[in-house]
């Protein structure tokens, strides 16, 4: 989802603020991959919200700004932050939403997240169990091939030298096979699994249709990470996309 800058001025880093951090551990930068910090205004500019005119809370004074570039600068990350207040205005509808699509009509969301992980899963099965065999097979040539050359070596045929550099190639061979395999059999289970994750997700967010405020819990229990992008002109408007890794089902798609 993407969502217009809020115009408020630049807020410094500086004195505490009571705002408890809601969003510890799941906000990440988009640009170097690094968590983003918390920080509040350095000075209390006001009590009330310009826009809203209603008494700002500690949430108000919290922002989240990369700590790539907090910490090394321009030339490590580039400078964006998200406001606290920001985030949290766009994670808790997105919640309801989705909780209420789970919850008025299960069917239909089922087949939307189905069609979106079978798209991001698409496999061809039979492919990969021919490559997963092919390479099975190689593993076992290898280990015939090992014990050729033991022969060879005690025979005196092949000097120790070459005998080393030989096995030591076969070997790296046979790691990286193996390394594939384990690949192949990760990729087979996660297009197995996507239903039965699908279904956990929708009886996990379909319990908060109705919520009308944002805990420590609900976060953890349904979202994986929130990646913050830095902002963007677009049409003359600063953007900034915001992106929401749910549990079990990574991001939903518009």
């Amino acid at each position: 989802m993407q969502t217009l800058i809020d115009r408020r001025p630049t807020i410094m880093q500086g004195n505490s603020c009571p705002f408890y951090n809601l969003f510890h551990g799941l906000v990440y930068c988009a640009t170097c991959g690094k968590s983003m910090e918390v920080r509040y205004e350095k000075v209390v500019r006001t009590d009330v919200d310009r826009s809203t005119k209603k008494k700002r809370e500690p949430i108000d004074r919290a922002y989240y700004v990369c700590q790539t570039y907090n910490r090394l600068g321009k030339k490590a990350c580039t400078s964006h932050k998200i406001e606290a207040r920001d985030l949290y205005n766009l994670v808790l509808p997105d919640i309801i939403e989705h909780g209420k699509m789970a919850l008025q009509d299960a069917e239909a969301f089922y087949g939307r997240l189905t069609h979106r992980l079978e798209q991001r899963y698409s496999v061809d099965e039979t492919s990969l169990k021919k490559e997963q065999d092919a390479l099975a097979k190689r593993n076992q040539e290898i280990d015939d091939m090992f014990m050729s050359l033991y022969a060879d070596k005690a025979k005196g045929i092949l000097i120790e030298q070459r005998f080393l550099r030989m096995t030591e190639t076969l070997e790296q061979e046979q790691v990286d096979n193996k390394a594939r395999m384990q690949a192949i059999t990760d990729e087979l289970c996660v297009a197995s699994s996507a239903d039965s994750e699908v279904r956990r997700f929708i009886g996990e967010i379909r319990e908060y249709a109705s919520i009308t405020e944002l805990d420590e819990t609900i976060l953890n229990r349904l979202i994986d990470k929130i990646i913050i992008s830095a902002v963007e002109v677009i049409d003359g408007e600063k953007v900034q996309k915001v992106r929401i890794i749910y549990n079990f089902i990574c991001e939903i798609a518009a």
